[in-house]
């Protein structure tokens, strides 16, 4: 679920950009765990993932209106709420959302506005944690590599996915425990980022011999991470490729993670009583169709992770 500059050569024909990871809530279990190489089935240019329901009902709203219809909190005014930094996401700045400048998220937010003709666009950054609990007040849409899960379903409202990803494994460059199986990474000091998909795998099916350490902004994992206090961090394939570059050379993502639930897909998020999911399906629906996101991933997104080692956890 969340944030980075660079993934992938991808298009999409159902509705983001990139593919795979772990899209439902979590359930607990132990996993058996087969390993894959070179990126079966993680990046294509058409991917259809099977929506998520939550005991039969969709889990995203999929009805399609006007765009017309869209009606703001702040008249002529798109208000989103996003989580800081949100490297490849949202660019410009990891803290200050009035000096963002491009980025996947950004440059959908701007498309956004301007198909509803409004003619300011107003970020806001907020805990992660307060968004998808739905805690968070007065904004039209929520932007912040949030998967769809039904956990989160019961207190917001989501819209039909604009992106797939994987969970991917960032390291320090030359770390030198193998990382090619379950059995391997239940050896790893791992941390992730609270109220995410990647903790849920890491406690529910990995169930690592140390206890995985949380944190609250993603951020302070990868400054745990340098400073040596984990082995790795877990976090969507794109995000964690994107930290990497940032990194220029000190961090890499040697392989990834796959469940047979199929990747996580991003939904933008509504409050529970905003009426607008339909209009911005309708947007997302002409952008999906017309190639835009697939434009916008390779804009914004460089690197595949279809080349990647991957771990098809069961």
């Amino acid at each position: 679920m969340r944030r980075l500059v660079l993934i992938l050569a991808v298009a999409l024909s159902t509705i983001g950009a990139v593919a795979c990871g772990s899209s439902s809530k979590s359930s607990s279990g132990s996993a058996s765990t087969t390993t894959a190489a070179g990126g079966t089935g993680v990046t294509t240019t058409t991917f259809n993932a099977t929506p998520i329901t939550c005991n039969g009902q969709p889990a995203a709203q999929s009805e399609v209106g006007q765009p017309s219809d869209f009606k703001p909190v702040t008249a002529d005014t798109l208000t989103v709420v996003t989580s800081l930094p949100g490297p490849g996401f949202w660019e410009g700045s990891d803290s200050d959302p009035t000096k963002l400048t491009s980025g996947y998220e950004y440059d959908i937010a701007k498309a956004l506005e301007q198909a509803f003709g409004l003619h300011k666009l107003v970020v806001r950054n907020v805990s992660f944690d307060a968004i998808v609990a739905g805690q968070v007040k007065d904004y039209d849409l929520a932007l912040s590599q949030a998967s769809i899960t039904c956990d989160r379903a019961k207190v917001v409202k989501f819209t039909e996915p604009y992106f797939y990803s994987n969970l991917g494994i960032l390291v320090k460059k030359g770390f030198s425990k193998p990382i090619t199986s379950v059995a391997d990474a239940k050896q790893i000091k791992w941390g992730a980022q609270t109220s995410t998909t990647s903790l849920d795998l890491l406690n529910n099916k990995i169930h690592p011999s140390s206890k995985p350490l949380s944190y609250q902004q993603l951020a302070d994992a990868y400054t745990a991470l340098q400073a040596g206090q984990i082995d790795a961090v877990l976090i969507d394939t794109a995000i964690n490729l994107g930290e990497a570059a940032r990194s220029h050379g000190q961090l890499v993502v040697p392989a990834q993670f796959a469940q047979p639930g199929g990747p996580d897909q991003y939904g933008g998020i509504l409050p529970k009583a905003s009426t607008n999911g339909p209009a911005i399906n309708a947007v997302f629906k002409q952008m999906r169709d017309s190639g835009q996101f697939a434009d916008l991933a390779k804009k914004d997104l460089t690197v595949d992770p279809g080349t990647l080692f991957t771990i098809n956890v069961s």
